[in-house]
């Protein structure tokens, strides 16, 4: 068994070199973190890194876009909320920073995805379930040797009852044991967690003005 670990060790570096994935660049006065080293948004292969720094987030998206720009086959900027959305499709990957504005600073989520063919079934099976009419903002996959970690963000206009029911029946149904349910129509807000053996997924619900906003963390483990 350790012997077959290590010859998976060596072999892995040779077919990392073997994808030549773009080159980021991060602004020199930066904390850069990787999220994790192996991803997938969407069932797709992906790379993310957290960037802090003390800069605005327009000069910061200036950085981004001076950078991608020009290489891209398509380019678009958009404000997402508060945060500032910048995408870049240089085929086969798709680039992306989402800058979020901090008190002292930005927070910038960077990502790198790769488009391959192959994993294109996956990503269809892998779909999360969600209410008709809802848009699925993000879908972050991450996977270790131990546990599968995945988090979802959700959009629609329906009531939050609504939500909140079909995400507790919808679990209850798959035999998922209810840990904690609260819905506060009052307020807009709602939680929902479940838990079937040693996998758990955490639901938080929240309502502004027409918009329910659903976030989604699931991790089931020895997956």
């Amino acid at each position: 068994m350790i012997k077959s670990l290590v010859l998976l060790l060596l072999i892995l570096p040779s077919i990392c070199l073997g994808v030549e994935w773009p080159e980021i660049e991060f602004p020199k006065d930066s904390s850069v973190e990787i999220v994790a080293d192996n991803m997938k948004m969407y069932g797709y292969p992906t790379k993310t890194w957290i960037v802090k720094n003390k800069t605005s987030q327009m000069l910061m998206a200036a950085f981004f876009k001076k950078q991608w720009k020009s290489k891209s086959d398509k380019f678009d900027e958009q404000k997402l909320g508060s945060d500032y959305v910048i995408n870049s499709l240089q085929d086969p990957f798709l680039l992306t920073a989402r800058i979020k504005k901090e008190y002292d600073g930005v927070t910038v989520l960077v990502g790198v995805t790769k488009n391959i063919e192959s994993n294109a079934n996956q990503s269809t099976v892998d779909k999360f379930p969600v209410p008709v009419n809802s848009s699925v903002i993000s879908d972050i996959q991450s996977q270790d040797l131990f546990k599968t970690g995945r988090t979802v963000i959700i959009q629609n206009k329906k009531s939050l009852s609504a939500n909140y029911h079909y995400y507790r029946r919808y679990f209850q149904r798959l035999g998922w044991l209810e840990n904690s349910a609260i819905l506060d129509v009052r307020t807009g807000k709602a939680v929902l967690m479940m838990s079937q053996g040693t996998d758990t997924v955490d639901i938080s619900f929240n309502k502004k003005k027409a918009v329910v906003n659903i976030v989604v963390n699931q991790v089931m483990e020895g997956h």
